[in-house]
């Protein structure tokens, strides 16, 4: 089943369900506060987590999440604290996920890691880091137990003063997505496909041309059946989702909850289900975490979420979904720190 089988746009931007034939893999509830009543959910909210790492209690943001459970985020705010990438097996079993392939002298001073597939011998990770020595972020792949930069040429130094690049996602077919940015600080979404060791094969662009009036693009996720999901901003700064087949057709959609369309929508992981989820800004400027599934949105704040900022975050937001629905993501405690979280489905 997939994105583009499950979901349709309409003119107005709200998407509904649209007839299929064969069965879902899974129909669940989500049973979670501030759960939007009448709208179907995917996730069962049996099981809610708040997973910090202890190398810093008060920042971490879990990112990605495959069909093992096997869960990939960082702590640091970045400033305080350095990012420092992590691949988890909950409750407590961290692991370092740093860049370390650079040259004698340099280092990274920055690392997230943000997506990881379902490989069942050795996951792959994508992320970014920061290399100390120029301050330029990069694209990585992890891949069977070796690091590679992977960065967009369009992107690079030849044609960008700072360059700076992120991978976001990683299927099971030798496919990553992410964006890089340029001199006017806006997103270009890509894919690049790899072969057995991380070697690029080719790079295929996103552009913000494919959406109206859009300016910038960023491709969030991208499925074995490569269908991708991300958002694009608009020439009035208004964040829209998207999602369809790699280089093919796109089309566009706002989160609807009770009939009112999210002022800004962004859209942060999806998976082989079709289901796509992420954040979206409402009427009062209050952000919240959705969930996507079978042509309905739900609203997801995590018990404990404010919207009260901290470290620049507020809210809630979920970045990433495997096929068993479960879901993770990181939110503003409005206290004093940001919380990772993880939500698994039922079995």
């Amino acid at each position: 089943m997939n994105i583009i089988n499950t979901i349709e746009t309409v003119e107005t931007g709200e998407i509904t369900a649209r007839e299929t034939t064969g069965s879902r893999k899974f129909v669940r509830s989500l049973v979670c506060a501030a759960m939007i009543a009448a709208l179907p959910a995917i996730a069962g909210a049996n099981e809610f987590e708040v997973l910090d790492n202890h190398g810093d209690r008060n920042f971490n943001q879990l990112l990605g999440i495959n069909d093992s459970r096997v869960i990939v985020g960082y702590f640091g705010d970045g400033t305080i604290v350095a990012n420092n990438g992590y691949v988890l097996l909950p409750k407590n079993h961290y692991s370092v996920e740093n860049f370390i392939n650079l040259p004698a002298g340099d280092s990274a001073s920055q690392t997230q890691a943000i997506g990881i597939n379902n490989d069942t011998k050795a996951p792959q990770i994508v992320g970014f880091y920061t290399d100390a020595r120029t301050g330029f972020t990069h694209g990585f792949l992890d891949i069977n137990g070796s690091q590679v930069t992977l960065d967009d040429p369009l992107g690079t130094g030849t044609n960008v003063a700072a360059p700076a690049q992120n991978l976001l996602s990683v299927n099971d077919k030798g496919q990553a997505s992410g964006f890089w940015t340029d001199n006017s600080s806006h997103l270009h979404g890509f894919v690049v496909a790899f072969d057995q060791n991380g070697k690029p094969l080719s790079f295929t662009e996103v552009p913000a041309s494919r959406f109206k009036d859009g300016v910038s693009t960023q491709v969030s996720g991208i499925n074995d059946e490569q269908e991708l999901c991300g958002f694009y901003t608009d020439k009035n700064g208004f964040n829209h989702g998207f999602y369809g087949k790699l280089n093919v057709h796109y089309k566009s959609f706002d989160v609807v909850i009770n009939g009112v369309k999210a002022t800004n929508t962004e859209a942060f992981g999806c998976n082989n289900n079709g289901d796509i989820v992420g954040q979206f800004s409402d009427m009062d400027g209050n952000l919240h975490g959705f969930i996507l599934s079978s042509g309905n949105f739900t609203q997801f704040d995590a018990p404990g979420s404010s919207q009260v900022p901290e470290f620049g975050v507020q809210g809630t937001l979920i970045n990433g979904i495997d096929d068993l629905g479960d879901i993770v993501g990181f939110f503003s405690d409005g206290k004093s720190a940001v919380k990772g979280f993880v939500t698994y489905a039922d079995d």
